[in-house]
């Protein structure tokens, strides 16, 4: 009985520490203004896979992510810096099966059809060559 005990007593315990450590991860994540992928940890888990394979128009990029007030809504987005083309990241949406729908304060929004959820935001700042590509999920 004793082992029944010990064992739940690890595993409650093994759940616990799993949590703290997620839970320093993301904070890491979100009160950084934005992570390099040699940040493996945060890359690794923090990093939407649709955001992981944009394609790189420059050298000089980092990724930013942000939990919202919901469920668990996040955003997951790569920074570009000194650039100044999005046609490559536009086409690389239109592979995923996104469309342009309209812009707005964040930027140009695209969505897949009859699936307004997850979508992308494209936002491009001309004067400080800065192009934000930011994907909201629910």
């Amino acid at each position: 009985m004793k082992w029944i005990w010990r064992t739940l007593g690890l595993l409650f315990l093994s759940v616990v520490v799993v949590f703290l450590i997620d839970e320093k991860l993301i904070n890491a994540a979100e009160r950084n203004s934005g992570f390099k992928e040699s940040d493996r940890w945060l890359y690794r888990f923090y990093v939407d896979k649709d955001i992981k394979s944009a394609p790189r128009i420059s050298d000089d990029y980092y990724f930013r992510f942000r939990r919202l007030d919901g469920p668990s809504p996040e955003i997951s987005g790569i920074v570009y810096r000194d650039a100044t083309e999005t046609a490559a990241l536009e086409s690389y949406l239109t592979t995923l099966g996104y469309h342009y729908v309209t812009t707005d304060e964040y930027g140009d929004r695209w969505e897949k059809e009859d699936w307004p959820i997850p979508e992308f935001y494209l936002w491009q700042d001309k004067e400080r060559r800065m192009i934000f590509l930011t994907k909201y999920t629910l």
